[in-house]
């Protein structure tokens, strides 16, 4: 909200004015926005870890606006701050918003057995993981609907389905949201994935991953907990023994289909 305000100002000036330091300060204002837009608009389910190009970018630009600025820097006493703040925000959301917290007392590792967990289906109706011991499968825990990148995650999933299916893999998909969330992206895929609800998150803080005050702020006005579950893969065989664990300490770094693809293949 911040950014998106300060650009818009920032570019009202540069239309009055067209003087190149106000464009040059809205660009710098525009590349985490455009960066977040992006997200959301293009459903990829992974970014890089990093993202030099835009920190790149942002620092290269806020030496262009205090270079610009020199020429009357009377008439632009809090451009250089508002874009230090820019940046230092930028800078928190990489370094701390995109990494997630350690995973404690997680009892999750290939070649345990997972353990036996209670999820509850779209009519609130107990659903164990024992009833999936004799074939193979594929748990994701998400954080929720909110999340873009968990849901371009789920559709990427979606796409594979019929590989997953010939495979006898069962796809089961966990988030603490409420069941009519669940519901909801469950239309929305119309796949043969089993869309399941973690009351409380109880199933993750049993397995560690559980992550308190994890949803974004505002999140509680749509229905959503403070809380969540870490971003989580897993893959069991048919005696219920994990072959296969991602659990990404960035919630923008994603698995891709081909790496669990590989393993359900190889069993």
């Amino acid at each position: 909200m911040y950014a998106a305000t300060i650009s818009t100002l920032q570019l009202i000036e540069f239309s009055q004015s067209s003087d190149l330091v106000w464009l040059i300060s809205a660009i710098i204002h525009l590349l985490p926005l455009g960066f977040i837009a992006k997200l959301f608009l293009t459903h990829s389910p992974r970014t890089g870890s990093k993202l030099n190009f835009i920190t790149i970018g942002m620092i290269g630009l806020t030496i262009a606006t205090t270079l610009v600025m020199q020429k009357s820097p009377e008439n632009y006493p809090m451009l250089f701050v508002y874009a230090l703040i820019t940046f230092a925000g930028w800078l928190f959301y990489l370094k701390w918003y995109s990494v997630l917290p350690k995973r404690s007392e997680n009892i999750l590792a290939v070649g345990n057995t997972m353990p036996e967990l209670t999820f509850e289906d779209s009519e609130k109706s107990p659903i164990s993981t024992l009833g999936f011991l004799g074939n193979k499968t594929l748990y994701m825990f998400y954080r929720g609907n909110w999340c873009p990148l968990c849901t371009a995650q789920i559709k990427e999933m979606a796409a594979q389905y019929r590989e997953l299916d010939e495979l006898g893999v069962k796809t089961v998909l966990i988030s603490p949201q409420p069941h009519s969330h669940s519901v909801n992206i469950a239309k929305r895929f119309d796949v043969p994935f089993l869309f399941l609800t973690d009351p409380k998150g109880k199933a993750a803080k049993s397995l560690g991953l559980y992550h308190k005050n994890g949803t974004p702020f505002g999140m509680e006005v749509l229905g959503y907990s403070s809380d969540t579950a870490l971003p989580t893969l897993i893959i069991t065989d048919e005696q219920g023994k994990i072959i296969f664990l991602d659990q990404t300490e960035n919630y923008r770094v994603r698995p891709e289909p081909e790496t669990f693809l590989k393993v359900l293949k190889n069993l």
